[in-house]
């Protein structure tokens, strides 16, 4: 799997996981014969097949085979076991109002030691956090789930198959058959949807590996010590960004992570190798990610900018208006988002700096 594509999937990863866990249902895989019919509320009561349900004879010899796939152990893949996220301080200096801005990691793996003692005084001085959308309240709200839900849902009358290729659909759907099941009813889902279940099953391969990450640590915390939990980024905002794809470059990607689904050793090395940049403080992961991108066919250039543009850059201003409005406010706040969200010009420090703030980073 392309490491662009990786560092993409970490991007969204927060909400990702969401994404297929919240529209998990008991639906009966054996519902093939749907009717085009089906209804947009029905649809919004399923997802694609639970893996989890499937009953192959290998699972039924072995108990604890894992329902997805064959599995790799993350920590074959890291080195650093003493974490220290990329971390900075910032000041206005005209009123003296201070933030803290963590970068975080939407998965760890287990032997991960606990965060630094220094981390953890800043969150202890902190009145409040923000994170770029409170998915622990999300769970917890069923107004909120459905429209999460139905944000993966195509409006306008077409379903996937009018995105993607013949070819790609049926290696799609052939795929979710192996692993239990397919619906039509499912065909009303976006390629966004479907590209974040394919890197969530990968995810679920990986032994040893905690999909909550530093942002349901830090909102669990929270909320235990009844601190102010503050969503950056809008339920819309965060739709929109996992289903950012244009119908080629989903087309490129889901045929990528398709034909990448065998390859879990090399996909547990690239998490592996995000997580050793994190937990060593780097600011600049999508820069090592990015690494490969003239893999990208010429004529995706354009539709990976594009996607690029609404996913991270847009989105980092976004951020750093949000952070400086914090500032203003006087909020004592620790202000976490993904580490990928600080990388280059458009990183979330780097925007602030330009507006004028002083930005250290914390060794």
């Amino acid at each position: 799997m392309k490491k662009m594509n990786i560092a993409a999937f970490i991007m969204a990863l927060a909400m990702s996981v969401t994404a297929t866990s919240c529209a998990k249902s008991n639906t009966n895989n054996n519902s093939s014969d749907t009717s085009k019919e089906t209804t947009t509320e029905s649809a919004t009561e399923t997802t694609v097949a639970d893996p989890t349900e499937a009953t192959t004879e290998d699972a039924s010899e072995d108990a604890t085979a894992n329902p997805y796939g064959t599995t790799a152990d993350i920590e074959s893949y890291i080195k650093t076991t003493d974490i220290n996220p990329p971390l900075w301080k910032v000041t206005d200096p005209e009123s003296g109002n201070t933030i803290y801005l963590l970068g975080t990691m939407h998965v760890l793996p287990e032997k991960a030691s606990d965060y630094s003692e220094q981390l953890m005084d800043i969150y202890k001085n902190c009145d409040s956090i923000a994170v770029e959308y409170d998915t622990v309240a999300l769970m917890d709200d069923a107004s909120a789930m459905l429209e999460f839900q139905q944000g993966f849902l195509y409006t306008d009358g077409t379903t996937i198959k009018d995105h993607i290729s013949e070819e790609t659909y049926k290696q799609l759907t052939d795929y979710f058959e192996s692993m239990g099941g397919y619906s039509a009813m499912y065909d009303q889902f976006n390629t966004g949807f479907f590209i974040n279940q394919l890197n969530s099953v990968m995810l679920l391969r990986l032994e040893n590996l905690k999909t909550e990450g530093t942002d349901t640590y830090f909102m669990n915390l929270a909320k235990d010590d009844n601190k102010e939990v503050i969503s950056i980024e809008t339920l819309d905002t965060q739709i929109k960004a996992l289903s950012a794809y244009s119908d080629d470059y989903a087309e490129y990607t889901l045929k990528e992570s398709l034909d990448s689904m065998n390859d879990i050793d090399e996909y547990a090395e690239e998490i592996g190798e995000i997580y050793e940049l994190w937990a060593n403080g780097s600011g600049e992961i999508l820069f090592d990610m990015e690494e490969d991108i003239d893999d990208l066919p010429e004529d995706l250039t354009d539709d990976y900018e594009d996607y690029k543009k609404l996913m991270l850059d847009d989105r980092n201003k976004g951020m750093a208006d949000k952070a400086e409005e914090l500032l203003k406010e006087g909020k004592n706040c620790l202000f976490m988002v993904g580490a990928l969200h600080y990388s280059e010009d458009v990183g979330v420090d780097n925007l602030l700096e330009a507006k004028g703030y002083t930005v250290e980073k914390i060794a």
